[in-house]
């Protein structure tokens, strides 16, 4: 039962590896087509920050939860150790599914400061207004957690940095999809030219439609949620009854090798499951 539970592990963390490799090699991919100087340049740039990278994940702590938990029922319940390596692994992705939750509120929020921002610049574009002048225009109306990174951006170009620069950085602090559009957008304009306005009120539609996706995939997710929820707290449910109406025999069985490799099992596929749904229901576009 050992040899499964660290099986079971190791394909986690090998899908975990196969969806960094992607990513990377989708940063690769966007490399070569908006070229290297910019990418070459923000990487230079990274030493300097000032300010934190949102969202701030704590990616951390679901391994650390798991493995105390694994610990506690071990040491401290007496259970066997497959089964508390069995519940460890789930506590922890339960924990891991927490924090996504908690990221994923966070993402949602500064996109739609985002959207809101883009609006804002358009419309002082249009109306006359310097890149610099919209970026302040912006500052009065968004608050936290986009304002510091505008305000960087506008402080920075009020100083004297290089503007393509400057909003280079912001898809370094805040590295999500969004806001690597809008800043790519903006700086091949200052590399090509063009209407900054036009090019933002398109970047801006397209945020605003990829965040109305988001909300439906996470509104239809909503229902295999609570599904999967509800069918979790019945299997535990069952078994607290079980163990009310006959406590001697469900020992007997959990304390024999293939009880224990049977619970093992079904709390490892329960965790197994978990991870299956999350990532099934979250939107990759």
């Amino acid at each position: 039962m050992t040899i499964l539970v660290l099986a079971v592990t190791l394909g986690a963390a090998i899908y975990v590896w196969y969806g960094h490799r992607l990513r990377r090699l989708a940063d690769a991919r966007l490399g070569e087509m908006v070229g290297p100087a910019i990418l070459e340049e923000t990487a230079a740039e990274q030493p300097r920050r000032r300010i934190q990278t949102f969202p701030r994940r704590y990616r951390w702590i679901p391994p650390g939860v798991g493995v105390a938990a694994t610990l506690a029922l071990w040491v401290v319940v007496k259970l066997p150790i497959e089964i508390s390596a069995a519940a460890g692994f789930l506590i922890g992705v339960m924990v891991q599914l927490i924090e996504e939750h908690r990221g994923d509120q966070q993402e949602a929020l500064i996109e739609q400061q985002l959207a809101t921002a883009i609006y804002l610049m358009v419309g002082s574009l249009r109306a006359g207004a310097s890149l610099l002048a919209a970026f302040e225009s912006v500052l009065e109306e968004v608050g936290p957690p986009l304002r510091p990174y505008f305000q960087e951006v506008a402080g920075r170009i009020r100083l004297g940095d290089d503007p393509k620069s400057s909003v280079s950085d912001l898809q370094v602090h805040v590295p999500l999809e969004t806001f690597r559009l809008f800043a790519t957008s903006l700086a091949i304009h200052w590399e090509v030219g063009g209407s900054l306005a036009t090019t933002l009120s398109t970047v801006g539609q397209t945020v605003r439609d990829r965040i109305e996706l988001s909300r439906r995939v996470r509104a239809q997710a909503v229902e295999s949620h609570a599904s999967v929820a509800v069918v979790l707290a019945i299997a535990y449910v069952l078994g607290f009854l079980m163990w009310r109406t006959n406590p001697d025999r469900l020992n007997a069985f959990v304390g024999s090798s293939i009880g224990t490799a049977i619970v093992a099992m079904v709390i490892g596929l329960q965790a197994v499951g978990l991870i299956w749904m999350s990532r099934l229901t979250r939107s990759a576009f």
